[in-house]
């Protein structure tokens, strides 16, 4: 699955929320967002990897087996003035 469709990390992004949507999961925790993350990759066996890449040291904060999510993204801030 690695290439996938799912982005690595983005050059040069500032941090962004990775929004995953879980599989399986109750209906109340459906989805998680990771705040301090801003990239995720997708392994050649499936697994989810959310990361911070860009502010520091390279960190793992999470990781999903395959089948526990279903796709994950990440989350752009709204542009100023379009609430």
């Amino acid at each position: 699955m690695a290439g996938s469709g799912y982005p690595a990390a983005y050059e040069g992004c500032p941090v962004m929320p990775v929004k995953v949507y879980l599989g399986g999961a109750p209906a109340a925790r459906s989805e998680m967002t990771y705040e301090e993350a801003d990239a995720f990759s997708v392994t050649a066996g499936g697994f989810l990897l959310i990361q911070r890449q860009h502010s520091g040291e390279q960190k793992d904060l999470a990781v999903f087996a395959p089948s526990a999510w279903l796709r994950a993204e990440i989350v752009r801030e709204p542009p100023p003035g379009s609430q």
